[in-house]
């Protein structure tokens, strides 16, 4: 089905219209979000993608004993469009203020003098290689994940556009329980209740695709045991669980849509209710997959 952008943008202005009822969201941040995901849909919508023939994309045979559609490290982008959208997005960061200002003039010099090759951080994002992050985490500590935040957000449109033609192959209708998106094969950004039966849908830390999942289950270990698998919840921010996994001690967000009254979508969700990280994380329970907003 065509993607309705015009009720998209809407949905991301009911959004972003809520985030900034948030009193402990800085609103030099919000505004930078807010300008991000815009840029972001509207690169999403003039996104060209190419999709791998069948031969090179795994068979529903294979998919149904877990194999995802295609593996991360083989997704393909356009490349002047994700460069595009990172300079944009460069520009934003610049403007904001220290420490993130500073930051962006220490990624910008890097990328004038040719020191970071663009090209080379969207491969090695693309295939999980840390290294290179990590580098530039090391080297940026009061703003350790900004590379890594304007790759991604640059490369996301592309990204996104092609899962969802892939996703166009996955059965429907059908739990996945093999603790990975079905696309991608990468894990859980954030999980989602639907529908009054309330059924569970996850989304892919990497590609972004919404899939149905067990409810009864850790994305993360697979642990079915309900005595293991336990949730807790905060006064301030209602309809938002953190739902917890004895076994693996690793822990996922869970927006209940049924009790919300404004517009979810996830990767916002998940910058919404980032105060029940910090209550996680004081627990010592590990998030597995960062935000797509860097932290």
């Amino acid at each position: 089905m065509p993607t309705d952008w015009d009720q998209e943008r809407r949905r991301l202005s009911r959004k972003l219209e809520a985030l900034r009822k948030k009193n402990y969201l800085p609103q030099g941040l919000l505004q930078m979000v807010g300008r991000t995901a815009e840029l972001q849909l509207e690169a999403r919508a003039a996104a060209k993608v190419t999709v791998p023939a069948d031969s090179e994309l795994a068979s529903p045979d294979q998919q149904a004993q877990g194999a995802a559609i295609l593996p991360r490290a083989r997704f393909t982008w356009d490349a002047g469009q994700a460069a595009d959208l990172f300079h944009r997005l460069l520009e934003l960061v610049l403007a904001a203020e220290p420490p993130l200002s500073g930051a962006a003039k220490t990624v910008a010099a890097a990328l004038a003098d040719g020191e970071l090759d663009l090209p080379a951080a969207f491969a090695a994002y693309v295939s999980g290689e840390e290294e290179l992050f990590a580098a530039w985490a090391a080297r940026l500590p009061e703003t350790p994940r900004l590379l890594d935040f304007l790759v991604s957000a640059s490369l996301a449109p592309g990204l996104e556009s092609l899962a969802a033609a892939l996703a166009e192959r996955q059965a429907k209708d059908r739990n996945w329980t093999h603790g990975h998106c079905p696309v991608c094969g990468s894990l859980p950004l954030i999980a989602r209740l639907l529908e009054k039966e309330g059924r569970k849908h996850l989304t892919c830390a990497f590609c972004h695709t919404e899939y149905r999942a067990k409810r009864l289950q850790c994305p993360f270990c697979l642990e079915e045991d309900a005595a293991k698998l336990e949730y807790f919840e905060a006064e301030e921010e209602p309809g938002i669980q953190v739902h917890v996994c004895r076994s693996c001690n690793c822990y996922l967000k869970t927006v209940d849509f049924r009790q919300l009254e404004h517009a979810s979508l996830p990767l916002l969700d998940d910058l919404e209710s980032i105060a029940l990280d910090i209550l996680a994380q004081n627990q010592g329970l590990v998030r597995p997959t960062l935000s797509a907003w860097g932290f």
